[in-house]
């Protein structure tokens, strides 16, 4: 992305009134609830509606994936891993708030797993704030597909 593309999307308005960076981070907020909420109201922004789209489907894919293989060393768990992988910031607040529960689930190897979106949630809201379109290998082209798609200007 060139200097100038980043400095008009840092600068732009959407049709909700926010700048778009600060939309395309909103998008990762709750994961792929606030993803697919942005994608139906946002209207303007074909950057916000990537990136809303992109959240929708990155998250409610590793959160199905990743819970049903934390759930293959322990039935019992899906709902508690479901949650924790939904959205990310649950992952700060189990440490804060039960961090001997936490560091056992972290030795056992069952919330390494969990890392990996809370990580990613991290990088992408990053490079949305940033103006940065960044495309993930098979989400992101599939919703660069659908955003061509379904997008009026």
């Amino acid at each position: 992305m060139k200097v100038g593309q980043e400095s008009e999307i840092l600068s732009s308005k959407t049709s909700l009134g926010l700048r778009e960076n600060i939309e395309g981070c909103l998008c990762y907020t709750l994961t792929w609830l606030t993803g697919l909420v942005f994608f139906v109201l946002e209207t303007k922004s074909r950057f916000v509606r990537f990136h809303a789209m992109q959240s929708f489907l990155t998250f409610a894919v590793l959160s199905m994936l990743i819970s049903i293989l934390q759930t293959s060393f322990g039935v019992d768990r899906f709902i508690d891993y479901f949650l924790i992988n939904l959205n990310p910031l649950l992952l700060p607040y189990l440490f804060l708030h039960n961090p001997v529960m936490f560091y056992s689930q972290l030795l056992d190897g069952l919330l390494v797993l969990s890392l990996i979106p809370f990580l990613l949630w991290l990088f992408l809201i990053y490079a949305a704030y940033r103006g940065i379109r960044y495309r993930l290998p098979l989400t992101g082209d599939l919703a660069e597909k659908i955003v061509g798609d379904v997008y009026k200007p």
